[in-house]
């Protein structure tokens, strides 16, 4: 990846996160019983994305290198392009929680094991906690909502 890419993916990283929280707002939308839950969700995703819009302030500044890494912009447009054919679809089928569930759990599970935050080298010590924020934050998702799935499957 050269340097000329990294206003791109940082683009297209915010563009994912806000990706995500459009979809969180859409199973709110088609499950008004749990409508709160997946709007603090979403509100987060959308937290998620100013964080990394934050990032391109140390681009500029020429603080943020990248790792060596197989990511690609295509990569993160795939994934994008996944999360807006699973939005449209939650639209026209109306699925049920654990449907849901299970579809946000993959999407976080996804952005940690893609190692997406792991594009970055940050030496400086503020891009370092953006990283560290964004990566916990996301396996507090994935761990909310597998506690969440649980709950609904009990007998």
């Amino acid at each position: 990846m050269n340097r000329y890419e990294v206003p791109e993916v940082l683009q297209l990283l915010e563009k994912y996160e806000l990706s995500i929280a459009a979809l969180y707002e859409t199973f709110g939308t088609v499950l008004s019983e749990s409508k709160n839950a997946w709007m603090a969700f979403a509100h987060e995703e959308r937290l998620h994305a100013k964080w990394i819009n934050t990032l391109n302030k140390y681009v500029k500044d020429g603080k943020i290198a990248f790792e060596k890494t197989k990511i690609t912009t295509q990569s993160i447009k795939t994934a994008i392009d996944y999360i807006e054919n699973q939005k449209n679809r939650t639209l026209r089928e109306k699925p049920d929680l654990k449907h849901c569930l299970n579809i946000a759990i993959n999407v976080e599970k996804a952005l940690l094991e893609n190692a997406f935050f792991r594009v970055f080298k940050l030496d400086v010590p503020e891009t370092q906690k953006i990283r560290t924020r964004l990566e916990e934050a996301t396996k507090a998702h994935m761990e909310k909502l597998i506690e969440w799935r649980e709950q609904i499957i009990k007998p």
